[in-house]
């Protein structure tokens, strides 16, 4: 009788596990059901919704603000002759009216327009003062006309940028916008890089009643990070557009008083600094990515600012990346602000469905060629995402590298990046720009670019990105070295490592040399630059045409994305001097027009894990389970 339990036991025993090795290869090869879902803010204190929607917080409980967003009338100025016109005082009859946020190249009639167009709104303000209007993004030259009057100018893509306007009146007023798409070789990002130049007032606007002395902006820097206590460096901006006086700061941290005391604050800009200690803090990481609200106030209540952040420590220990203490191996993927029904201008309920597919995949990290919108990287903070910040000075020449009219752009918006989102626990590393070709011809105007930016940050890792697997003097300026890279070719004849050809047809092809050529270079970084970290910033770039399949593992096909993916992201993660990487790319992404019909399939970038409007393809899969199975470890 004994025999017989064990027996019945042994065969339950064998059910069971077969059930659960069942489940879970179901749970390899079909989607999440029910699907994830983003969580809750980690947080102990609510500071709010923002009432112009653009952030994830409210930025204010002082300033009164006016939504600017909606339908504005535009039209096209091919002919350039909008400024001899004068649209900014007699605007033209409106070809349509466009929705802002938005791009003029999501619209059938302007899908291909590169050039100048003018935007027009009537607004009202209900009270008299100094009018503050704040663009979060305009793509690419712009100039603002507020009741026919020049006030304000700005070159640049992907940072925002306000116009202050003295003694404005109560009542209806008109604020027009001429916007330029059009790219050179001197600008950043420069004509040609591979994504569209979307044009428009694609992130949010909106206008606020500010008082005379403000608050700009406001870092809060944790330092000496410890279990028991660590210390904010607070740096505050503040723009004083009256004559000197004396005003108190005082610091709110989760609604709890950190710090009080008057400052003299001058005319025109003023930075002020301070410390101040917070007991016990709890650690931001992607396991748990809590949150603490600050807020700032001006005087006696004459302004105030919120922003959040966390608490993090991010470290290089030789080859290895540290947070708070633990090795680090990133698993990220690279994404465009792109999707065929809204351009650049991603609305907050696909920002929002973008984060949850990198959550459901499983990635803790993500990359970008520019800053993305300031929502995003509110989502990025909440659930735990880091992100790798870039300015878009993609494949840049020696000779434009050597041009002064560019690095002083790449500087610019190098500043400007980190003036926006230093407070982002999220933000992994500043890097300087993309894939430089011939990068090694310009290592004096690097390492200028270098010099400058550690003069701006030097609490954040500090990167470029090569194209390929290469070791030059000028990765020695740098805290990790970040390299696009992928076990197989793509641009030439596809190749597959393959250890055991005797089943294998061979070939140069498919022999395995090329794929054994490129880990060769890829592992010369780590032998002749052993101490410091490596990431795979692009790794699998091989496109797929979604829902095409083929037996034969040919290029364009899902299985060939597919184990392009698998094998060149666990590469990454199971060598140990390796930190990870993100794959290239997320989605896919349409592509300038220069690329129409050479290497882009019908015009769109289509190495994305998931098609445009973000169904999966095999490869997602594939990642999704060997980024899970890397936790599990």
């Amino acid at each position: 009788m004994g025999k017989v339990k064990e027996s019945i036991l042994l065969v339950f025993t064998l059910v069971i596990f077969i059930c659960n090795s069942t489940a879970q290869e179901k749970k390899d090869l079909f989607p999440e059901y029910p699907p994830y879902v983003l969580e809750p803010a980690v947080m102990d204190y609510f500071d709010g919704e923002d009432l112009m929607q653009s952030r994830l917080f409210r930025t204010t409980r002082t300033r009164s603000q006016i939504n600017l967003s909606g339908f504005w009338d535009f039209v096209i100025d091919s002919a350039d002759i909008g400024e001899s016109q004068k649209y900014y005082q007699n605007f033209p009859q409106p070809e349509t009216r466009m929705w802002i946020p938005g791009t003029w190249n999501s619209s059938a009639r302007y899908w291909q327009y590169q050039g100048a167009a003018w935007l027009q709104k009537k607004f009202s303000v209900s009270e008299d003062g100094i009018l503050r209007i704040r663009f979060g993004g305009v793509f690419y030259l712009s100039s603002v006309w507020l009741d026919g009057i020049l006030v304000g100018e700005n070159e640049g893509a992907y940072s925002p940028f306000a116009v202050v306007v003295n003694n404005v009146k109560s009542g209806e007023h008109i604020l027009t916008v001429r916007v330029d798409n059009r790219l050179n070789d001197e600008t950043c990002p420069k004509d040609g890089a591979d994504w569209f130049p979307f044009g428009g007032i694609y992130r949010p606007v909106y206008g606020e009643m500010v008082p005379q002395t403000y608050i700009d902006n406001f870092f809060i820097v944790p330092t000496k990070i410890s279990h028991e206590k660590t210390t904010l460096n607070v740096k505050v901006f503040i723009k004083n557009l009256s004559n000197s006086s004396k005003k108190n700061i005082l610091l709110y941290i989760n609604g709890e008083e950190k710090y009080r005391t008057a400052h003299q604050i001058e005319e025109s800009e003023n930075i002020i600094e301070f410390n101040t200690i917070l007991q016990s803090p709890k650690l931001w990481s992607p396991e748990n990515s809590y949150l603490y609200s600050a807020r700032l106030v001006l005087g006696n209540i004459e302004d105030d600012q919120y922003t959040r952040f966390g608490v993090r420590s991010l470290v290089a220990d030789g080859y290895k990346i540290l947070l708070n203490g633990q090795r680090f191996k990133m698993m990220g993927a690279n994404h465009h602000d792109d999707h065929p029904d809204w351009g650049s201008a991603l609305p907050p309920h696909i920002i929002r469905q973008d984060i949850e597919i990198l959550k459901r995949m499983g990635a803790n990290a993500v990359r970008g060629h520019y800053p993305p919108s300031e929502m995003f990287m509110d989502f990025c903070d909440q659930n735990g995402l880091f992100f790798m910040n870039e300015v878009p000075s993609w494949q840049y020449r020696p000779e434009q590298l050597a041009k002064k009219v560019v690095k002083e752009k790449i500087k610019k918006q190098y500043y400007d990046m980190i003036y926006r989102d230093m407070n982002h626990p999220s933000v992994f590393s500043w890097s300087l720009g993309n894939e430089w070709r011939e990068f090694e011809k310009s290592y004096e105007d690097i390492k200028e670019l270098v010099d400058y930016a550690r003069t701006v940050d030097t609490t954040h890792f500090l990167t470029f990105i090569t194209g390929g697997a290469h070791i030059t003097q000028a990765n020695e300026l740098l805290d990790i070295i970040c390299t696009n890279w992928s076990v197989y070719q793509w641009y030439w004849d596809p190749s597959f490592s393959d250890e055991d050809s005797e089943n294998r047809v061979t070939s140069t092809v498919l022999s395995g040399e090329v794929a054994k050529v490129s880990i060769e270079r890829l592992n010369n970084i780590h032998k002749n630059i052993p101490d410091k970290p490596v990431i795979l910033t692009e790794f699998g770039g091989s496109g797929a045409q979604a829902g095409w399949h083929s037996w034969g593992n040919v290029k364009w096909s899902e299985e060939y994305q597919g184990r392009n993916v698998w094998d060149s992201g666990k590469y990454g993660l199971e060598q140990e001097w390796l930190s990870g990487g993100c794959v290239w790319q997320f989605c896919d992404t349409r592509t300038t027009h220069q690329r129409m019909l050479g290497p882009r399939l019908r015009g769109w970038n289509v190495k994305g894990v998931v098609d445009s409007y973000r169904s999966p393809k095999m490869s997602f899969y594939k990642l999704q389970e060997l980024f899970h199975s890397y936790k599990q470890k």
